[in-house]
């Protein structure tokens, strides 16, 4: 029974964190915005589950359908992501006549956290496909150029960019006179480091941009991309300099042992 009182308060402790739960963080913020050659889109529905969205509809001159996002925050501090889905597809509505249009998918979430003083690394990455269909004008060329960017904001602003213009940009284009599938082969990536206090929110947002470029009498063309912009801790240099000796600490102690514990001659 005295042993059983001995573990009373850590069952304690275990019974409120169940009841209770953990302290409840700032609800994030999470949305989409559609711009077609610079304007504002008001056609899009936009439908946020938890750190998940859906978003899909109709612009001037696109149809956008299966628009997905998702996030891992509020995650932890030594990582956050923020993905454009796979599923998501652009396509163009204005093959008929022709012309250069684009379109321009912004995805948001603000309240990301990361630890005291530590510059995070803000990489990008990107990938997809364009693919073409025949027209009424069979020598009609269709063409496509996509470019990625990812941000973090300190100020914490939905949709918010950094001022510096630090900012990771993947390009790919692609183009075609035939029916047929093409990849978007975006790059480079390029890493930035932006210093975020700790206890300090911040916003991260994807911009992705489609510049189609059709010839009167063009088939549809459709777009299909995943993206991500990932902010994470750097492994410290100290830390690596610690594991690269630690083989040399262990043949140390060996040493020392062997000095302390040597055979009796006679």
């Amino acid at each position: 029974m005295n042993r059983f009182r001995r573990f009373l308060p850590l069952v304690a402790v275990l019974i409120g964190t169940v009841a209770f739960g953990a302290p409840n963080q700032a609800q994030a913020a999470y949305n989409v915005k559609v711009f077609d050659d610079g304007v504002l889109q008001g056609g899009i529905t936009v439908i946020p589950v938890g750190n998940s969205l859906v978003f899909f509809g109709s612009t001037t001159h696109f149809s956008i359908s299966n628009g997905s996002g998702l996030s891992n925050n509020p995650g932890t501090q030594g990582g956050s992501n923020l993905d454009l889905s796979s599923n998501e597809q652009i396509n163009t509505t204005f093959g008929a006549t022709g012309g250069a249009h684009t379109i321009r998918i912004e995805l948001s979430q603000d309240f990301w956290t990361a630890p005291t003083g530590t510059p995070l690394s803000l990489s990008s990455s990107a990938g997809g496909s364009f693919a073409y269909l025949q027209g009424t004008n069979l020598s009609a060329t269709e063409a496509v150029t996509a470019t990625y960017q990812g941000f973090l904001d300190n100020t914490n602003t939905l949709f918010g960019q950094p001022g510096a213009g630090s900012t990771p940009v993947q390009t790919a284009s692609a183009s075609r006179t035939t029916a047929g599938t093409t990849s978007l082969v975006f790059g480079p990536a390029t890493s930035t480091n932006n210093l975020v206090p700790g206890g300090t929110p911040f916003s991260i947002t994807d911009v992705l941009t489609f510049t189609f470029t059709l010839d009167a009498g063009s088939g549809q063309a459709t777009a299909n991309v995943s993206a991500s912009t990932v902010a994470s801790v750097p492994a410290p240099a100290g830390l690596a300099l610690l594991v690269a000796g630690l083989p040399f600490v262990g043949i140390g102690t060996w040493l020392r042992r062997r000095q302390q514990v040597r055979p009796v001659t006679a």
